[in-house]
């Protein structure tokens, strides 16, 4: 028998059906072992043979379409080959499901957001992650899911996100993972912007509407005037420009 199994090693290479499967793991809160157990023998196609009763040593049949005939597989040896699934422990960069309903989703590194786009998906990011409130959540997806043919507008995000109230919710927590995800990329291309500053005792607690705020007065250098101008530019003008003036400083000082 040679079984032939193809398994992805990052994120980004899972199907919309893969981590929509993975997505609803999350949600189930398995421990780890039975976590990545069922991501293998999902995204690996290996099928587990109900009908078969287990072997006298615990070992279970199975089927893949690599192999002609159902074969045998020891628990250890499943568990074995489900560590290959061990990057699903950690976020990393997702491409987001595509559409959900005829809303489609943004580019999945925000290539093509403006900075305001960035900005509210922040707040709505921390919002959910203090309060785990799904109207929070609806929110984020309002963000970066869009009609094609709607334009951008920050004052109907709430409106449009009653669209996702009753969308599945592994639909739903995938798009947080496609955030988190984006959230990991951010700091390995802005490293001087996001460096951390150390966890002293006077450090301040973590404000989000302080952070958010920041990064406007840093880019308009005061003038509210031109505020609208620069929440219009594509995120990664921004950033970028943000990532300078913040290596400028450090080489100043």
């Amino acid at each position: 028998m040679e079984l032939r199994i193809t398994m992805p090693s990052r994120w980004l290479d899972l199907t919309a059906k893969q981590l929509l499967y993975v997505s609803r793991l999350f949600l189930m809160n398995y421990d780890t072992t039975k976590f990545l157990v069922k991501a293998f023998l999902f995204i690996s196609g290996l099928k587990l043979q109900f009908d078969r009763d287990p072997e006298p040593d615990g070992a279970r049949w199975f089927t893949h379409k690599s192999v002609k005939k159902p074969f045998l597989l020891d628990p250890d040896q499943v568990s074995e080959m489900a560590k290959s699934c061990e990057f699903l422990l950690s976020p990393d960069e997702v491409n987001p499901i595509r559409w959900i309903g005829f809303a489609r989703s943004r580019q999945y590194r925000l290539y093509n957001a403006t900075f305001e786009e960035y900005l509210m998906a922040e707040n709505y990011y921390f919002a959910y992650i203090e309060t785990k409130k799904d109207e929070h959540l609806d929110n984020l997806i309002a963000c970066l899911y869009r009609r094609p043919w709607h334009w951008w507008n920050a004052a109907k995000i709430q409106k449009r996100a009653l669209q996702f109230r009753n969308v599945d919710s592994a639909v739903k927590n995938s798009v947080f993972m496609w955030y988190i995800g984006f959230r990991t990329y951010v700091p390995k291309r802005c490293k001087t912007l996001f460096k951390s500053k150390g966890s002293g005792k006077k450090r301040r607690p973590f404000n989000p509407r302080e952070y958010i705020n920041g990064m406007i007065h840093q880019l308009n250098n005061g003038d509210i005037t031109i505020t609208d101008k620069l929440l219009k530019q594509s995120v990664w003008d921004a950033l970028d420009e943000l990532e300078q003036r913040a290596i400028d400083f450090e080489m100043a000082n």
